[in-house]
């Protein structure tokens, strides 16, 4: 015997937790005691359908790192429940993709951001009773943590650099642009010069990056030539169409925010840098892909602060609630106001939807 039941649509506020806030909800005890308390808060408001945390690809790369890895992901899992983001590089292609056919109309409107680009409408359904899980792919755990530490040192070095420059922000900017265009163009001329000399392989092993401008070129007239088709693609990562992408604005400006930190005297106990900044890199692709197309996201002290900063400012660009792991009274609060604003018509479905 089945019944149904009238549901009321629903329109969840999209909740972004950094792993730090994971791994300290996942250790638990005294010491991450106001981890696991507003864990607790936070899955009430789920269980209430009022807001969703999917889980990204960032998530499921950085638990690899981590010693627990595999149970350290299913606390992820459960906590999300089942939504997920989009793939980190299916984010970047989209929105390179979309900025470039902008570019090649003139459109020079603000970038239409829209949340299917990184997320499925799916995820304002009524949550089922069953999730179905995929088992986790372990890679390299050994040679991730040594890449990880082998970047932080990379970053540190610069520090010395940094202190001594006199470019402005804007000028940072720029060079991060600049770097970022390279990456596109070097990576896409060595894969198709592989295919050239008949390296076939360059199909299945080339990194994803690689395949960028050759989605590009698609767009253009088949009839350019390759040397036509790539001064394009360049033009455009030269523009202000591609400086304005949510996530190579927020990957940009970060970086050059934190070139500013240093330059006024931040990050200058470099071993107190290193804990700080350990996850550095990883924490700007948190806020970069998925910061703008959700409603809050929690990062740890450091980051908060630096998107908080002039320049990056992810409220104001985005209108992203940005909370700091270490001033929770602000995050409780929003998930109470979240709470009080239940209706007695929206209680009832509750009851009648999950009834046990």
């Amino acid at each position: 015997m089945s019944e149904q039941v009238w549901l009321p649509p629903l329109r969840k506020k999209i909740l972004y937790l950094d792993q730090s806030f994971f791994s300290g909800a996942f250790r638990g005890g005294e010491r991450n005691r106001h981890y696991v308390e507003l864990a607790d808060h936070i899955q009430r408001a789920a269980s209430a359908q009022l807001v969703t945390i999917p889980r990204s690809s960032i998530h499921d790369y950085e638990t690899r790192l981590w010693e627990r890895g595999d149970e350290l992901l299913e606390f992820i899992k459960r906590t999300s429940r089942g939504h997920t983001f989009e793939r980190a590089y299916n984010v970047e292609r989209r929105q390179i993709l979309t900025g470039f056919r902008r570019w090649l109309d003139g459109d020079v409107s603000a970038y239409p951001l829209a949340q299917r680009e990184a997320l499925s409408e799916q995820v304002h359904d009524w949550d089922g009773y069953f999730v179905v899980g995929i088992q986790h792919q372990p890679g390299d755990n050994e040679a991730q943590r040594e890449f990880k530490r082998q970047s932080l040192e990379g970053l540190l070095n610069l520090f010395h650099g940094w202190r001594a420059s006199e470019d402005s922000f804007e000028q940072c900017v720029a060079g991060e642009l600049a770097g970022a265009k390279k990456l596109y163009l070097d990576a896409f001329l060595t894969y198709f010069t592989r295919l050239g000399q008949g390296d076939f392989s360059a199909l299945f092993d080339s990194p994803i990056i690689s395949k960028v401008v050759e989605q590009m070129r698609y767009l253009l007239p088949p009839e350019q030539t390759l040397q036509e088709s790539v001064r394009a693609c360049a033009s455009f990562f030269d523009s202000e169409h591609f400086a304005k992408l949510p996530f190579q604005h927020v990957r940009a400006c970060s970086y050059a925010t934190l070139q500013r930190m240093v330059r006024n005297g931040a990050y200058v106990n470099l071993e107190r840098a290193r804990g700080k900044l350990s996850g550095f890199y990883s924490d700007v692709d948190h806020a970069a892909f998925y910061a703008p197309y959700c409603d809050a996201i929690a990062l740890d002290q450091a980051m908060a602060e630096l998107m908080g900063e002039r320049g990056v400012d992810l409220e104001q660009t985005f209108g992203v609630k940005v909370f700091s792991l270490n001033r929770l009274e602000e995050f409780h609060g929003w998930l109470d106001d979240l709470e009080a604003g239940v209706t007695d018509e929206y209680r009832q479905a509750l009851s009648n939807a999950y009834p046990e």
